[in-house]
């Protein structure tokens, strides 16, 4: 038959078993049918996004949590699995209505760099330690002392905040630095941590950014252990992200930080751990 009809034979093979009926024997008819309804399916990126899904994903969205997060937490309670990429297209085509969801985002629709654009300056932190070989106590929230850290960069590059978050009591710091050096930072985060007791100060995770490359002097200042999560998995750092989602309530995104005063900064943590 496949020479007949000029093809391969495993072309044939998958033919007969793609397409036969639910008596196992081959219909003509009935596989043009299973072919058509499977390229509709094709057209329809969504369909087997289920309500519930659809409702944690707009739930997420409003909380100021990433399509990264959501797509983490939405794989670790079993629940079907989304991309993130997924998500995004469901903003981008305004599924459902995601598409009015796109001012909770905190880097905006606009701002996605194209998979072939010019490569990531994140990644080359010298002597860094993977999140994989963080205790395990660190993940479980139970003790105090572990630590999320980030940066929020000013428009322009005006500034810096620093954050750092409890996984635990979610407790912030954050202060205000000059530039993102990594000496900058590293003032600025050793200026937050005084009068924070040692045994509360066990591991810090942070984003695999310069801001951090200096992570050894302060794991000595603060005899605390640094761990860098994996790049593009937000979720690692999962509430980190969403403390920051909060801090741009008071801080938009393209605040100039070198006007924000220190007291500002401490109003809005103050309201924030309330």
């Amino acid at each position: 038959m496949a020479v007949w009809l000029g093809c391969h034979q495993s072309t044939i093979s998958r033919e007969l078993k793609r397409n036969q009926s639910s008596l196992g024997c081959y219909l003509p008819d009935t596989a043009q049918a299973q072919s058509e309804t499977r390229r509709k399916n094709a057209k329809q990126p969504f369909k087997n996004v289920s309500e519930s899904a659809l409702e944690l994903v707009k739930e997420g969205l409003k909380d100021y949590h990433s399509p990264e997060q959501i797509a983490g937490r939405l794989k670790r309670a079993s629940q079907e699995s989304l991309s993130h990429e997924t998500i995004y297209q469901m903003i981008y085509q305004n599924y459902h209505g995601c598409g009015e969801y796109q001012k909770y985002l905190r880097r905006g629709l606009c701002q996605r760099k194209s998979r072939g654009g010019a490569k990531s300056k994140r990644g080359g932190i010298p002597g860094r330690v993977d999140i994989s070989e963080r205790p395990v106590i660190a993940d479980q929230k139970t003790e105090i002392g572990h630590w999320e850290s980030d940066t929020m960069i000013g428009g322009n590059h005006l500034g810096v905040l620093v954050t750092h978050v409890d996984k635990a009591s979610k407790f912030l710091v954050a202060g205000l630095a000059k530039n993102k050096t990594a000496s900058e930072i590293n003032r600025v985060t050793e200026k937050l941590f005084q009068e924070i007791h040692t045994d509360k100060r066990k591991t810090f995770t942070c984003d695999k950014v310069k801001e951090f490359c200096g992570h050894q002097e302060l794991s000595q200042k603060l005899g605390a252990d640094f761990y860098f999560a994996t790049l593009y998995h937000s979720w690692e750092r999962g509430l980190n992200e969403h403390t920051n989602g909060l801090l741009r309530q008071f801080f938009p995104k393209g605040t100039n930080f070198k006007i924000v005063k220190p007291e500002e900064v401490e109003r809005a943590v103050n309201l924030i751990i309330l």
